[in-house]
This record gives structure tokens, C-alpha cells and sequence, in this order.
């Protein structure tokens, strides 16, 4: 079986989706991803095979750039930034369908398997009568998820009309990785019903130092000295935006932990740290995998990425999420309701803030127990090998295809 992955070309975006193509290439299915051009690095760092779906295309050219080139603002209101955050997609999706379409046409791929938040794989599988399955990186069921969708499909519209269809169809499977006590009620209007239940496997990503040697001071800090240790991380890519000054505020927060005796290392590419200098004692910063420093954290504060909060839910850690854009208001939204962490937005995260909510998380018993009970659903569900003979029934029979 051929399985073409398609996905946007941002680490957050991809590494969600190692788990199952490997899970594929080693039952002895070809898997290729396709991605824009600059990526090619990224993708064969792990290990998979990579194929262009269009030349360089950065972050800034289409989540703050319209298609005309104009600066597009951010929006304070979260439904309106995630509308936005859709229409950056479709723009993204308008420069890579034609790729995908290409590849389609030249590799024939038996199933695809697509980034849910970029459209180009589902519609080309749409219009090309391919199976296509929407991979476990998200909770199902979010609200905000439509709001974005809609809005890419509207920012796609002239693709679309061109290639008589208007939109993609659902996917004929969904891979669904949100542990089920985090499940929408099905009286909820947002609800959608459950699809294939996998277990979410973090990727490490691409760390440029050998996994012996030690992780920094504050993280490998024996547990006997009593300062508990908190991971904090804004994703791969906020923080290499100067315009978003994420640096500023990670250090300003990492600052505040400080002071009430927590350690703290913060997760940013190893060049964004270089530039911050020498840091307070007990506040570290670098390049770590993810997953791996989880087993030495007591507390994770993220922007609620959804590759950030599902790796927390897998190590059984409190997490406090402060949501940017997009799907993270969704997010905080289900670690909140769950029990495992709290949430704050924009406005109200300032550092003393995130101060005070992390030492509510330390403190407070019940936060760890209901991140502990999240991560044993996690790890009874079936693992991304399990799933493997679904899809290939799904490319053998091409169910909802047509």
C-alpha cells in the first residue's frame, strides 16, 4: 500500500503524525510526506521519505500575510482569531494543492493520511476519489476546529470552484486519540462521534545533541532537593518570530517561577537561546524532546499546542495552558474541564499570574491525580500498530469513496 501524509510545514504539525506513518513503513507500506519545499529536512530527520508539494513557503508568508501580500493583524476575540487562523490555512492550502494534486496524479497513493489543519490533502483526495484519514493530533469534537475549517474552505473558494467541488468531503476514517473522560458529552452541540480510539505517541523531534548526555541543570536536578521543576514552552515556532516578542515573555515568566523557588527550563531551539545570554540560576533554556523531559517536570506551561498538551496527558503531568490562537482555546478548554490543569488567557497571563497558577497546581493534590488518571486511559488504548489493519482494509475497499 501507498500512503502519501501530507501536513503543513511546522514541527508541531508534523511530529503528531510520525508515530502512525512509522507505524505504516514498518508494517511494510510505503509512506511519503509531502510538504513545501523548505521542510525536506525536517521530514527526513525522521527518517521518512520527503516529496515537495510547492517551493519555500514560510509561516509569516501565510498565517500574517494575505494573499495580496498586506500585513493581516491579530485579532483579540478568540472566534474571530480562529476564522483568521482558517483563512491563513486556506492560503497555505492554495499554494500547495496543486503539488499534492500533482502527486496524486504521478505516485498514486492508495489512502491518505492528512494534517487535519491543512485542507490541499483532503481536497485533493476529494477530487481524485482517494481515501483519506483524519490522524489523532487533536481532540475531536472542539468547536473552534469548524471555525476553522469553514474558514480555510473560504479563503479556498476560487481553487475550489476551479475544480468543481465545494470542499472536502469528511474523512472516511478518523483516528481518534482524545482519551475518552475528555470526550464531549454527546448531548454537547459541538460533539462529533468517536472515531477510531488510538493512543497519541509523542515525537521527540530532531534534538542536535546525543540523548546521554545529561539534560540541563534544572531538569536533571534530583528530586530529593525538593524545588519542583516546570517545563515551559510556547511551540517550536512562536518564539522565533521577533514581531510576537515570545521571548520577552517566556524569560519574563520563567523569571517569576523563579522567584518562588521553582526550576525551570525552557523549550525553544537552541538559536533563540543563544541569543538570550546568561540566564538567572534555577531558569535553563534549549532544545530538548519533549517527551523526554516531561519524565523530569512536575508542571507543563504551554500555549496549549495540541502537540504540547497531548504529550502531558501521556506522562501524567498538570499543566497550566495559556492558548495564543487557533484550536489551543479549545484545548485548555478540555484539560480545564477534565480536572488535570488550569487555563489562562491572553489577558489575564501575566507572569505573577503564571506564578500563582503553577503554585496552585504544586500545591493542590487533585490537578496530579486527574493528569494521572488521563495518562493510564491513554496508555490502555490501542498504539498507532494497532490501527494499521483498519487503514489497509480502508485502501483495499475505498469505503465513502467516490
Amino acid at each position: 500500500m501507498r500512503v502519501l501524509v501530507t501536513t503543513a510545514p511546522l514541527e508541531g504539525h508534523l511530529h503528531p503524525l510520525v508515530a502512525q506513518a512509522w507505524a505504516l513503513r514498518t508494517a511494510g507500506n510505503d509512506v511519503l510526506v509531502a510538504a513545501p519545499e523548505q521542510f525536506g529536512d525536517v521530514v527526513t530527520a525522521t527518517g521518512l521519505t520527503f516529496a515537495a508539494d510547492c517551493g519555500p513557503l514560510g509561516f509569516e508568508e501565510f498565517m500574517r500575510r494575505d494573499r495580496d501580500g498586506r500585513p493581516v493583524e491579530p485579532i483579540a476575540d478568540p472566534r474571530a482569531r480562529r476564522r483568521q487562523s482558517g483563512r491563513a490555512w486556506g492560503r497555505l492550502a492554495a499554494r500547495t494543492l496543486p503539488g499534492v494534486l500533482e502527486l496524486l496524479d504521478r505516485w498514486e497513493p492508495d489512502l491518505l493520511l492528512c494534517d487535519p489543519l491543512e485542507p490541499a490533502g483532503p481536497v485533493a483526495a476529494t477530487v481524485r476519489s482517494v481515501p483519506w484519514v483524519e490522524p489523532g493530533v487533536n481532540f475531536r469534537g472542539a468547536a473552534g476546529a469548524r471555525d476553522l475549517l469553514e474558514a480555510a474552505t473560504e479563503e479556498l473558494t476560487p481553487e475550489l470552484q476551479a475544480l468543481g467541488t465545494t470542499g472536502p468531503r469528511s474523512a472516511d476514517l478518523v483516528l481518534d486519540v482524545c482519551p475518552p473522560s475528555m470526550r464531549l458529552p454527546v448531548s454537547h452541540p459541538a460533539n462529533r462521534p468517536a472515531g477510531l480510539a488510538v493512543r497519541y505517541v509523542p515525537h521527540a523531534g530532531s534534538v542536535p545533541r546525543p540523548l546521554s548526555r545529561p539534560l540541563s541543570r534544572p531538569l536533571s536536578r534530583p528530586r530529593a532537593t525538593g524545588r519542583p521543576r516546570v517545563l515551559l514552552t510556547f511551540g517550536t515556532l512562536l518564539p522565533t518570530h521577533s514581531a510576537l516578542d515570545v521571548g520577552t515573555r517566556l524569560r519574563a515568566t520563567a523569571r517569576a517561577l523563579a522567584e518562588r523557588g521553582t526550576d525551570v527550563h525552557i523549550a525553544v531551539d537552541d538559536t533563540v537561546a543563544a541569543r538570550w545570554g546568561d540566564l538567572p540560576d534555577g531558569i535553563s533554556a534549549g532544545r530538548v524532546p519533549l517527551p523526554e523531559a516531561l519524565q523530569h517536570s512536575d508542571v507543563l506551561v504551554s500555549h496549549a499546542g495540541p502537540g504540547s498538551v497531548l504529550a502531558g496527558l501521556v506522562h501524567g503531568t498538570a499543566q497550566l495552558c495559556l492558548p495564543f490562537t487557533s484550536d489551543q482555546f479549545d484545548n485548555t478548554e478540555h484539560v480545564v474541564a477534565r480536572g488535570g490543569g488550569r487555563g489562562l488567557q491572553p489577558a489575564e497571563a501575566t507572569p505573577d499570574a503564571v506564578a500563582a497558577a503553577v503554585e496552585e497546581l504544586l500545591t493542590t493534590p487533585r490537578y496530579r491525580r486527574a493528569a494521572a488518571e488521563v495518562a493510564a486511559e491513554v496508555a490502555a488504548s490501542p498504539s498507532p500498530a494497532d490501527v494499521v489493519p483498519a487503514l489497509e482494509r480502508l485502501a483495499v475497499s475505498a469505503v465513502g469513496v467516490g
